[in-house]
């Protein structure tokens, strides 16, 4: 489905009088359209123009939800969605900007919050609607209860759920909503990994390189772990997830504060800005924006080593 046929519908759906015709028409139409609907936007070569037609959709998104509020799969796109838009959008944004402009960046880290927060919503919501008495059970902790009946279709949205919690802790540790569902989140993504070990070719091992990479042992941490999570990641994409080679350098090879780990750091980074990126169709966009985070990272690395200060 093409944005533009998108728009039109919404139009039209926008116009209908009939309740029930219009929530006929919203459900008939979300059958197919996330994985259309991502697809436009991943082979796309053009951040900007994709960030820019961002709210417009995600505010379209919000109507269908109001309009058709039983059904999951809106629900699992608009999440996903308002993820990707924090993420990028507005986190990355702001994590680029000097110091100098610190205002600005606690403005988009403050808004790059609440989408999180809404992306994750939505995606409750959607597990909520395919697994009655979902929420109850993961509030109170008991997980077993909560992932009954779970099957390999639902890790999409424990990867979203799961990747929207831990998102906003990185943008803010000391925020208390983020903070009390930060373990619930773990759950969720240990789970997508249990029902789907490939999910995302490569985009959950990303993750979960990254989880483990970051935490103390006693708290789960490996780098045994990190390492074959990257691996696998890199086997399973057939080296087309420019991302997860980015991550690694920012999150594995500053852990050797040396000059193995510096010189390393610049290799790998080097190397992904040596990528064809136009040619992966499928990851073009995400490509593209590895290949950005990567040159911003090379030319602030100094910032990331303190051995022999």
């Amino acid at each position: 489905m093409k944005v533009r046929h998108l728009l039109t519908i919404l139009a039209v759906i926008a116009l209908l009088s009939s309740c029930s015709v219009k929530k006929m028409a919203v459900n008939s139409m979300a059958k197919n359209m996330s994985g259309d609907a991502a697809a436009v936007f991943m082979e796309d070569n053009d951040p900007a123009l994709v960030g820019e037609a961002f709210p417009v959709i995600l505010k379209m998104m919000d109507m269908l939800a109001a309009t058709a509020p039983d059904n999951s799969n809106i629900r699992s796109t608009a999440g996903s969605m308002y993820v990707m838009y924090a993420n990028v959008w507005l986190q990355g944004k702001g994590a680029m900007l000097p110091y100098e402009e610190w205002e600005t960046q606690k403005q988009l880290y403050g808004r790059a919050k609440k989408h999180y927060r809404r992306g994750y919503d939505y995606i409750m919501d959607s597990l909520e609607l395919k697994h009655k008495g979902f929420k109850a059970a993961f509030a109170s902790s008991d997980y077993d209860t909560a992932f009954a009946g779970f099957k390999k279709e639902d890790a999409a949205d424990l990867y979203w759920g799961g990747a929207a919690v831990l998102a906003g802790v990185s943008v803010d540790v000391l925020d208390p909503n983020f903070a009390a569902d930060r373990d619930g989140a773990i759950k969720m993504l240990f789970k997508a990994l249990d029902l789907d070990p490939d999910f995302g070719n490569g985009m959950l091992d990303e993750i979960m390189m990254q989880y483990y990479a970051s935490m103390p042992e006693g708290m789960g941490g490996s780098m045994e772990k990190a390492l074959y999570h990257y691996k696998h990641g890199v086997e399973l994409s057939g080296d087309r997830l420019v991302s997860i080679h980015v991550s690694y350098a920012s999150t594995i090879c500053t852990k050797k504060q040396s000059q193995e780990g510096y010189d390393e750091f610049t290799a790998v980074l080097e190397s992904v800005l040596e990528r064809d990126v136009e040619s992966v169709k499928e990851n073009r966009l995400a490509n593209i924006i590895s290949q950005q985070k990567a040159a911003w990272l090379l030319e602030n690395r100094d910032d990331y080593f303190l051995f022999g200060f």
